[in-house]
């Protein structure tokens, strides 16, 4: 095993001992450990392996074996704590330290040494540290691996970090009742118990508010398994299977973030009806999981709109989501037409399409000039709501030669209100005209900056920079020695440069009123009243701020002519500015990444309120009061409740499960039963 006797554990062997300990249950023999650790050169995760293999580390001792016996850090020591060296035939030569003050003596020590054969050793003090010097504490321990460098450290201690802190965040909050209380309009939060849901509960946030959903989910009336239509839309019950038992979910769901009292809802039942897929890899998109969510949810309701639905017994098909495109030349009956849901709209892959409109244009309407052999598809039938997926690259911004560094990621630029005439098949040909225009715009604008560089650079050089510099020595520097011809001809030259600078940066400015002309000619061309019948204005938008877990997820949202912001529990009000403009998450090539446009409405039909049922309505509203009963009276006191008394008189005994938890009252116990029953 080696010469000597066993060298003690140091403070960082004695803490990795314990901790091995601990991972065998207590039961490990501390030399078992001590020689494990050794072996593997002090690898932790490397020894613990090895435990588990059934190691004993009797064979080997790594750098250890062949040490002498060196006392604990800790211990009283006399004389120098290193072992005495071999003796040598060279002499032993003082050690010259370099980091002290000593007004320059060691330094001229250092240089005479030099110069001499001797073999003077050069190398850190041997003194005790000065605290005033210390980079780091000198105290602090370094246990980082061999051949890792300060960055890699760094790194793994921000990760290290970054999981602590996401662990802790992951953690389901429960709030206590008396914070529970909504306060007058602002938007009720919808929270999962298990974070791997929050995506898909955003969405559903999101949802509500698209007025045309919800008021179509308060319009739908589910037809009776038996008797006539007519005779049971008084008495609407729940269906009792898929899929309109998950559309009942979603509309007791809406109704109650329009009408319940309280600041946030659990929607674990949604995520189980609509069997909701858990975001558990972190290297996954938010973005995907959404998107499959959205896809089904949305399918879900527009097929029991147009098949389970009194409202509609002519089973019209529900343009609610669902938009079909094409080729522009494609007939009503032609199998290259198709229909979506959900766009898909690449960011961050064309630096000159960092907008929404922009990316449309590249996927929908391409430049044909550029891309021959790419297809151009118009929208055939709208619908009335549209989202979109944003896909970022995750690969990182190319190197900038110019900056010396990687270019910065750009934020996504999305409008409050989008024109999709360009890309209709209707008003197709008129949007291509404008396009060409506009391209030929954007030609010249080019072709001016074009001009502009050589005017203004020659051989990589500034020339009207290189101007002002002859004109300044012109006129302060050079002398004309009491020369009246060479006063002269100094004047004469200043002058002359005057006149070119003047040329040249008038026509400087003449080019770049031109380009800002052109430029808003081309920004505006497809503005045009043609092209501005179908307005699709921003609802919701969905972002990740590129980490993992519970409040690295959330939304805003317009209600009542304002937007919010809602983070797990947490609901706050936001400049339109903010919703637009957000750089969350760009360092991480995340950001927002799920954007919920609808028709666009008056202010008045935005804000009405939706046709719920009055059953419904009747059971939130008892529940409210429930729920105001079970509040601390000095909290109860100052609650303002802005719903009207319910119709009924009756306060039933089994509240929604959205309204009130289980902890304090009892669910249903069965989807089957309705909310609200009356006698």
């Amino acid at each position: 095993m080696g010469g000597g006797n066993v060298v003690p554990a140091t403070p960082q062997e004695a803490q990795d001992i314990e901790m091995l300990n601990s991972m065998m249950g207590g039961s490990l023999d501390p030399a078992h450990a001590l020689r494990l650790l050794r072996k593997y050169s002090n690898n932790l995760e490397k020894a613990a392996a090895a435990l588990l293999e059934g190691d004993t580390g009797e064979d080997d001792l790594g750098a250890y074996a062949d040490m002498p016996n060196l006392e604990p850090l800790g211990a009283t020591t006399v004389g120098p704590r290193t072992p005495p060296r071999t003796p040598s035939s060279r002499p032993e030569n003082p050690v010259i330290d370099l980091t002290k003050d000593d007004d320059d003596k060691e330094l001229a020590r250092a240089l005479k040494a030099s110069l001499e054969e001797g073999m003077t050793t050069f190398g850190p003090s041997n003194r005790a540290p000065d605290p005033n010097w210390a980079m780091v504490p000198s105290n602090a321990e370094v246990s980082a691996p061999p051949g890792m460098s300060q960055d890699d450290q760094a790194m793994s201690r921000a990760i290290e970090a970054s999981l602590s802190a996401t662990i802790g965040e992951d953690l389901y909050e429960e709030q206590p009742l008396e914070e529970r209380v909504r306060k007058g309009h602002t938007p009720i939060a919808l929270r999962p118990t298990s974070s791997d849901f929050v995506y898909a509960a955003l969405v559903l946030h999101a949802l509500f508010f698209v007025p045309q959903v919800r008021n179509a989910i308060a319009e739908w009336l589910p037809k009776p398994e038996s008797g006539p239509s007519e005779a049971n839309v008084a008495n609407i019950v729940p269906p009792n299977a898929s899929p309109g038992l998950e559309v009942w979910a979603l509309l007791e769901l809406f109704a109650n973030m329009d009408l319940a009292r309280m600041s946030e809802l659990s929607v674990d039942t949604l995520m189980n009806a609509f069997m909701a897929q858990r975001w558990e890899n972190p290297a996954e998109r938010p973005g995907d999981a959404s998107f499959r969510f959205y896809e089904k949810l949305a399918s879900t309701v527009e097929y029991v709109l147009q098949y389970d639905n009194l409202q509609n017994p002519e089973q019209k098909q529900s343009r609610l989501f669902s938009l079909h495109y094409g080729p522009p030349d494609a007939e009503p009956d032609d199998p290259s037409r198709d229909s979506l849901r959900c766009l898909k709209v690449s960011v961050g892959a064309n630096p000159d399409a960092n907008d929404l409109v922009s990316s449309l244009a590249t996927d929908l309407a391409p430049d044909l000039t550029k891309f021959p052999s790419a297809k151009r598809q118009v929208i055939m039938e709208p619908s009335e709501v549209i989202s979109f997926q944003l896909l970022r690259d995750a690969a990182p911004p190319p190197y900038d030669a110019a900056v010396g560094r990687r270019s910065e990621r750009a934020t996504f630029r999305y409008p409050k209100s989008v024109y999709l005439d360009q890309f209709m098949k209707d008003s197709y040909h008129i949007a291509d005209e404008k396009r060409a225009e506009q391209r030929r715009l954007l030609q010249e604008v080019k072709d001016l900056e074009t001009k502009k560089k050589q005017l203004l650079h020659f051989n990589d050089k500034d020339t009207l920079a290189d101007l002002q510099s002859s004109l300044h020595y012109y006129e302060h520097v050079a002398e004309s020695d009491g020369d009246p011809a060479r006063a002269e001809e100094i004047r004469q030259t200043a002058e002359k440069l005057k006149q070119i600078i003047d040329r040249v940066t008038a026509e400087a400015k003449a080019i770049d009123a031109n380009i800002s002309k052109l430029n808003a000619e081309a920004s505006n061309m497809l503005d045009c009243p043609e092209l501005r019948k179908h307005r699709y204005d921003l609802r919701a938008v969905i972002v990740h701020d590129g980490l993992f877990g519970r409040s690295h997820l959330y939304s805003y949202v317009k209600y009542k002519g304002k937007w919010w912001k809602t983070v797990d529990y947490t609901v706050s009000e936001v400049n339109e500015d903010v919703v637009l403009n957000d750089p969350t998450g760009l360092h991480l090539a995340a950001g927002p990444y799920f954007l919920l446009y609808s028709r666009g409405l008056t202010e008045e039909e935005e804000d009405a309120r939706a046709p719920w049922q009055e059953s419904l309505k009747d059971s939130v509203k008892h529940n409210n009061r429930m729920f105001f009963e079970q509040l601390p009276p000095e909290v109860a006191s100052q609650v303002e409740d802005p719903n009207s008394p319910p119709s009924s008189p009756h306060i039933y005994a089994t509240p929604s499960e959205h309204t009130i938890e289980s902890d304090i009252v009892e669910p249903p116990e069965s989807r089957g039963e309705p909310m609200d029953e009356t006698e």
